[in-house]
């Protein structure tokens, strides 16, 4: 029984001790990281035509809600909803009997008291003749002359009577301040209307048309050396369904300060719009090339990535990746000029990089092209 029993504990003891020597075989090939397969461009030192991309939108040239300056009631309503109209065009016509009695009045004062005042100026004149031969007194010739004075204020006053009831019986006709395209009627021909509080329709003016966007406040004294020498060109492209619309127009407003809260200043930018197809409200993206930066770093925009501390990308060194935090200078075209810890010739990694963190092994895929050509 002994040597049975001597005979097992010898087996259990060679099996043990072989499974362990499998376990330290397998042990250093587990502890081996996994490498991510990346796609990679090198890093190019050139010349780059600095531009910025920001997402604008499209405002009107002019817009106004109007309104009439006067009381009334509305006779006719001459445009369509959503028509194409002329600067200084009768859009609406409020019933105007009132106000032309009342310039008709005006006009008759008016030309009694011009009347009163030819004859006190002829009262005057020969008073004056008089004066000189003896037959009027001093007193009497200062009530000629206050009478001549009094006749010739109450026809400026009357004058300025029928200009205002000439202004109101203008006002009943209701124009387009400049040529654009109308909005929806808001009021019914027989509505009664309050002067300058009733909306009658909007217009808005569409060609030009403009485009509203912001630009970080670090760009500014680029912005502001490129439009004192001289026009700034801007291209817009809107997605309408499948077509991709592209046009090209000029910076027209700089704003005189800087949002505090972003950290960004607007601009606007003038684009012809002769069909009219472009409409407030609509979203574009704005592309805009101001100078060329001599020299610097250019990769693709694509290897750049929004990290908690900033602009970060990834540099492949012996099939290790490093971060490096970067700053970007401008962007043009999927490609950005860039300033950091970099050399010209070092690979950027610009595909699988989200998979990555500082230090991760990586083997090369592919190497893109790099530079902004």
């Amino acid at each position: 029984m002994n040597i049975w029993r001597w005979i097992v504990l010898a087996a259990v003891i060679v099996v043990v001790g072989y499974r362990f020597s499998l376990n330290e075989q397998k042990q250093p090939a587990a502890s081996v990281k996994k490498s991510t397969q990346v796609v990679v461009a090198p890093v190019k030192r050139e010349d780059f035509k600095a531009g910025w991309q920001a997402v604008g939108r499209v405002v009107a040239k002019s817009s106004v809600e109007l309104k009439p300056r006067i009381e009334g009631q509305i006779s006719k309503i001459f445009f369509n909803e959503g028509a194409s109209v002329s600067a200084g065009q009768v859009l609406i016509e409020l019933d105007d009997s009132d106000y032309r009695n009342k310039w008709q009045q005006a006009k008759a004062v008016l030309q009694q008291d011009q009347a009163l005042l030819k004859k006190a100026q002829a009262d005057l004149s020969r008073a004056k003749v008089l004066l000189q031969k003896k037959f009027v007194s001093e007193a009497d010739m200062n009530g000629y002359q206050a009478a001549e004075q009094s006749a010739a204020a109450q026809v400026k006053q009357d004058e300025a009577s029928l200009a205002i009831a000439a202004r109101n019986l203008d006002y009943t006709k209701i124009k387009a301040p400049f040529s654009g395209r109308t909005g929806a009627h808001l009021v019914s021909a027989g509505a009664t209307v309050q002067a300058y509080n009733t909306i009658l329709t909007t217009l808005n003016q569409l060609d030009p048309i403009s485009v509203s966007f912001t630009l970080p406040e670090k760009y500014l004294p680029d912005l502001q050396e490129s439009l004192r020498t001289g026009a700034l060109d801007v291209t817009a492209q809107i997605n309408s369904g499948t077509a991709v619309e592209q046009r090209h127009g000029s910076v027209t407003f700089l704003d005189n300060n800087v949002d505090s809260s972003s950290g960004t200043i607007t601009l606007k930018a003038d684009f012809a719009n002769p069909s009219g197809d472009w409409l407030p409200g609509q979203y574009v993206t704005v592309q805009m090339a101001a100078r060329t930066l001599k020299q610097v770093l250019v990769i693709p925009g694509k290897a750049l990535q929004q990290g908690p501390e900033g602009l970060q990308l990834f540099v492949v060194d012996n099939g290790i990746v490093q971060r490096i935090m970067v700053e970007e200078l401008a962007a043009n075209d999927g490609w950005s000029a860039i300033q950091g810890e970099l050399q010209q010739g070092d690979l950027v990694v610009t595909e699988g990089q989200f998979r990555l963190n500082d230090g991760s092994p990586v083997s090369i895929a592919s190497t893109t092209k790099s530079g902004a050509e």
